[in-house]
C-alpha cells in the first residue's frame, strides 16, 4: 500500500485555529490538499522566566588592540592635566575604537597616548621617561605634574617596547617626577601597577555584533570585526546525509538541511574594585534564524527513538588582551523523535523563520532577563508509505553562547540562548491495499478512522536562556495546534 499526503495545504485552514480535541472527520477533501507548502504564523507568547548543552569549538579569534580615541583632539593642553576618570579604546587593525574601557581611578591619571606632542616613552623597572617635542606642552606638564595634588599619579602607556606587554596598555604609579627643559624629557620614578590596584571602578561597553546571512550550498564561515563585529554563519549539509542509523531497523536521512542566522549583540560590564564585586553584566541580542529541513525515515520494523545531530559549532573569538575575551559561539542542530508500529517509509519537510527576536540577558539577575518579538513563520509537509501508526517530530535549533573572561580570568562565565522550533506529527494509516488518498470520502459517524488517515500536527517553539552557575530559564514557549483531522475512504 502506498499513501502520500501533504500536510502543508491544510495549514492554510488550520494554522490560526485551535482545533478541539474531539474534532470530527471532515467533508470531502478539495484537490488543494495536494499542494506542497503553506505558510502560517504563530502569535507571540510571553512566558515567566533549562540549561542547553553546548560544545564550543574554536574556529578563529579576532584581536582588539589599543587604539586612539575617535574624534578626539590630541593637541588640547587639557589632556596633560591628570584626571580620575579615564577612557581607553580598543579596535581591530588599529582603526577607530569599537570597544571602550572606562575607569574611575584611585589616583590622578594621565593617558600618555592622548597627548600629541609626546614622541617617545621609555621604561625601566622603576622609571618612565616621557619625551615631548613641544615646549608649551612640556611646560604645562611640568606645572601640573609637579603639583602637590598630583604627588602620586598614574601614567597609562601604550608604546609597546619596554613599557607594555604586547598589545596591552600598562599602568605606572609615580613617586616623583623630574623635568629636563633642555631635552624636554620628564622622568618619573615609578612602580608597575595593574588595573585592580589603581582603579576603583571599571566599566566596559562592547559594541555591536551584527550578522547578515544568506543560505548557500556549502558551510561558510566569515568574520569581519571592524568597525562593528560581523558574523556570517551559514551551514548546509550535503544532500542525503545520513543523520542516524541503527541497522537493520532504522535509517534517517537529511534529504536537505540548511541553516542561517542574523545575530547582533552588545553588552555591558561593571566591576567594583573596592568590593571585588561584579555589579552589572548583560547582553542584548537581536536574532533571526532560518532553517530548511527535509528528512526521510526508512523503518524496517516496529521501532522508536530520539536523536540529535549537530555539525561543528562556529566559534568567533574576540580578544582584548589583558582586559576582556569574548567567545561567541553558534551551534546549529537537527533533532528528531520517531516511533513506528511496523515497517514504513516516512518523510517530512519544513521551513521555519524566526525574525525580530530580542533577548536581554542579564547574567546576574534572571528577573531582569526578558524577550520580545520572536514571531515564527513556517511551512511544512509530511508523507507516509505504510499501514502503520507512527509519529515523526523534527526540530531544528540554534544556540548562541557567549563565553566571557575579564581581567585575566578574574571573571569567567558564559551565557546564551537556545531557540528550538519544530513540528509534532502523528499518523494513523489503515485501509486496503492500493487505495489512494485522492479518493477520500467524508466520515460523519463516530466510528473513527477505521479506513483512512488520521493526522495530528502541532507547531512548537521554545526559547531557553542560561547563565552558567546562576540560572537557566524558559523565556518563551508556544504550541500551536495545526491539524487534528480524519480522512477516510470507507
Amino acid at each position: 500500500m502506498k499513501s502520500s499526503f501533504g500536510f502543508a495545504a491544510l495549514f492554510a485552514m488550520a494554522a490560526t485555529v485551535v482545533v478541539a480535541e474531539d474534532a470530527s472527520c471532515e467533508a470531502d477533501i478539495p484537490v488543494a490538499i495536494k499542494a506542497s507548502t503553506t505558510t502560517g504564523s504563530s502569535p507571540s507568547v510571553n512566558m515567566v522566566p533549562v540549561l542547553a548543552d553546548v560544545n564550543p569549538s574554536k574556529n578563529s579569534t579576532k584581536l582588539y588592540i589599543p587604539s586612539k580615541k575617535p574624534r578626539f583632539d590630541r593637541h588640547n593642553l587639557k589632556n596633560v592635566v591628570p584626571s580620575k576618570n579615564t577612557s581607553c579604546y580598543y579596535s581591530a587593525n588599529s582603526t577607530s575604537g569599537s570597544m571602550v574601557v572606562n575607569n574611575t581611578m584611585k589616583y590622578p591619571t594621565v593617558v600618555l597616548e592622548d597627548i600629541a606632542s609626546i614622541i617617545n616613552v621609555d621604561c625601566t623597572a622603576d622609571s618612565v621617561a616621557v619625551t615631548f617635542n613641544d615646549t608649551t606642552t612640556f611646560e604645562k606638564a611640568q606645572s601640573v605634574w609637579s603639583s602637590s595634588s598630583n604627588a602620586s599619579m598614574v601614567l597609562i602607556t601604550n608604546h609597546l617596547g619596554d613599557c607594555d606587554a604586547e598589545l596591552e596598555r600598562s599602568y605606572f604609579l609615580t613617586n616623583s617626577v623630574s623635568f629636563d627643559k633642555d631635552t624636554l624629557v620628564a622622568t618619573a620614578s615609578t612602580q608597575s601597577a595593574n588595573i585592580s590596584t589603581v582603579a576603583t571602578y571599571t566599566t566596559i561597553a562592547f559594541g555591536s555584533i551584527e550578522a547578515g546571512v544568506t543560505n548557500t550550498t556549502n558551510d561558510k564561515r566569515a568574520l569581519v570585526i571592524d568597525p562593528r563585529y560581523t558574523f556570517s554563519p551559514s551551514i548546509a549539509l550535503a544532500e542525503d546525509t545520513v543523520l542516524f542509523e541503527y541497522d537493520p531497523y532504522l535509517t534517517i536521512t537529511a534529504d536537505n538541511a540548511s541553516f542561517s542566522s542574523e545575530i547582533t549583540f552588545s553588552g555591558y560590564l561593571a566591576y567594583n574594585w573596592w568590593l571585588w564585586k561584579l555589579d552589572a553584566f548583560y547582553f542584548d541580542i537581536d536574532a533571526g534564524f532560518k532553517a530548511d529541513l527535509g528528512l526521510s525515515a526508512d523503518v524496517k520494523a516496529s521501532y522508536e527513538t530520539a536523536f540529535s545531530y549537530a555539525p561543528a559549532s562556529l566559534y568567533y573569538g574576540v580578544s582584548v588582551p589583558g582586559i576582556l575575551e569574548l567567545g561567541p559561539m553558534l551551534q546549529f542542530s537537527v533533532g528528531t523523535e520517531i516511533g513506528v508500529s511496523a515497517a514504513a517509509h516516512l518523510s517530512t519537510a519544513f521551513e521555519v523563520a524566526l525574525a525580530n527576536g530580542n533577548v536581554h540577558l542579564d547574567v546576574l539577575n534572571s528577573k531582569k532577563t526578558g524577550v520580545s518579538g520572536w514571531t515564527p513563520t513556517y511551512s511544512a509537509s509530511a508523507d507516509i508509505n505504510g499501514q502503520v501508526q507512527a509519529y515523526l517530530n523534527p526540530s531544528a535549533s540554534l544556540t548562541v553562547e557567549i563565553a566571557a573572561k575579564a581581567f585575566g580570568g578574574l571573571i569567567d562565565l558564559s551565557t546564551g540562548l537556545t531557540a528550538k522550533p519544530g513540528f509534532d506529527n502523528s499518523f494513523t494509516l489503515t485501509g486496503g491495499v492500493g487505495v489512494d488518498l485522492g479518493g477520500l470520502k467524508n466520515i460523519t459517524n463516530a466510528a473513527g478512522c477505521t479506513q483512512g488517515l488520521q493526522l495530528n500536527s502541532n507547531f512548537t517553539f521554545a526559547l531557553d536562556a542560561f547563565a552558567t552557575q546562576w540560572y537557566s530559564a524558559t523565556l518563551y514557549e508556544v504550541n500551536v495546534p495545526l491539524l487534528d483531522k480524519c480522512y477516510s475512504w470507507a
